[in-house]
């Protein structure tokens, strides 16, 4: 039942037609490409900076003019109750009213805004490079998972085949019974390491697929390219200025828009005005009348109200530049980091290049050699091929993490090879 399981799956995944861009090896570089490409979360940006771009001019603009309808001096009481014809100040009334506010208040209303537009423009920015690294690292991911997972696949089956060899010699007492249960202990252990590895693979797949849709199940390379070995030799120790990191554009741009809000407010200090027209229409022979006026508010505790509002914006916008200080602080931290994680990495590959893998593989070959002359065990091979195991697995992961301090380092500097 389960072969015929296993033909129908066949079958059914036989009648979809695979695309030639899903059969494509998929590069590191183009992981970039396609994340960018793929995120909606980037065009929220674009819609806030347009939506700030419309209010800066809004805000540029004289308030609108209001119309006001009404009636004055009806009387309600007596035989004239609601009478307009009877009262010699009743009339209806027709009037505008038009607010004026500072030009400078309204300029510096604008400015805040379009300031606030290019701020949404600058997180974009940002955004695109914080993408860029998480997606390329998630590439790291699913990359060395792979490779975890097709090594230990690759030993389990050696071993296997290698069991199932020395089982048949147990006859002729060429191999110890002991030595078989040596070699299921390893097989096993070797068989939970793949499981292990293949989950993670599964795991690390599904996490690449935030960033890039289906394109995230294409095929990995089986070996690094020529453009990410140059990305991981761009990780240099070279003095790098971190002045153009879009975060810190970003925070320097927000403490662009809290000066904008205290200026508002330092305008706030002088009062706006209004004027107001009004016709009054009487009836029968009674004369029309028209009347004008100002109003102005008294800024009767300015010391406690507008200074106040001052001094608020004022401190919001100290805060704007420790925001920025911190920031920066924060990004050197960081770099410092990634040279160090760089520096290691680059030490351990360069031990394990030189020494331990070629030490780990002759072991290998002299236990090979010593159980064919008759000296050693065959568990001795199983030993050092263990320790070759773990050696080349310990080179995957190291290698890795020199291609993740790359990234990183990338992100920080924004240099790419």
């Amino acid at each position: 039942m389960h072969r015929s399981f296993c033909l129908l799956l066949i079958g059914l995944l036989m009648t979809f037609p695979v695309s030639a861009a899903d059969s494509q090896v998929l590069s590191l570089d183009e992981t970039a490409r396609l994340a960018v490409a793929y995120q909606p979360q980037l065009d929220v940006y674009d819609h806030a900076s347009a939506a700030a771009r419309e209010a800066a001019i809004a805000e540029a603009q004289l308030p609108d003019p209001v119309l006001k309808l009404g009636a004055q001096s009806v009387p309600i009481t007596g035989s004239d109750a609601l009478r307009f014809d009877r009262d010699d100040m009743t009339m209806s009334t027709i009037g505008v009213m038009q607010e004026m506010v500072r030009p400078e208040k309204r300029q510096a209303a604008a400015n805040r805004m379009q300031a606030e537009s290019e701020q949404w423009r600058l997180e974009r920015a940002a955004e695109v490079r914080q993408v860029i690294r998480d997606a390329k690292l998630a590439w790291i991911d699913a990359y060395e998972t792979a490779l975890r997972s097709t090594l230990y696949g690759r030993i389990a089956a050696e071993l296997a085949a290698e069991r199932k060899v020395a089982s048949q010699k147990i006859a002729t007492g060429a191999v110890a019974t002991s030595e078989i249960f040596q070699l299921d202990t390893m097989l096993a252990g070797m068989n939970d390491r793949r499981i292990a590895a293949e989950n993670a693979s599964a795991r690390a797949r599904a996490q690449l697929s935030r960033w890039l849709g289906n394109a995230a199940f294409r095929p990995l390379p089986e070996a690094l390219s020529d453009e990410t070995e140059a990305l991981m030799r761009s990780a240099s120790p070279a003095d790098i200025s971190l002045e153009n990191h879009p975060q810190l554009a970003v925070r320097r741009q927000a403490e662009q828009v809290a000066s904008f809000e205290a200026q508002r407010a330092r305008a706030d200090r002088k009062p706006d005005w209004s004027w107001e027209v009004m016709y009054g229409h009487r009836l029968e022979d009674r004369a029309d009348l028209v009347s004008f006026q100002i109003a102005v508010p008294l800024q009767l505790d300015q010391a406690k109200r507008q200074d106040r509002r001052l001094a608020e914006k004022l401190a919001l916008t100290e805060r704007a530049r420790s925001v920025t200080l911190d920031q920066e602080r924060q990004l050197r931290a960081d770099l410092l980091a990634v040279r160090a994680d760089s520096k290691a990495a680059q030490a351990r590959l360069l031990e394990h290049e030189e020494r331990l893998i070629p030490a780990a593989r002759a072991r290998l070959q002299l236990a090979t050699a010593g159980y064919a002359a008759g000296t050693l065990p065959l568990s001795a091979v199983w030993e050092a091929r263990r320790g070759a195991i773990d050696a080349e697995n310990e080179h995957v992961m190291i290698e890795a993490e020199l291609l993740r301090t790359a990234i990183r380092h990338e992100y920080l500097t924004g240099n790419t090879p």
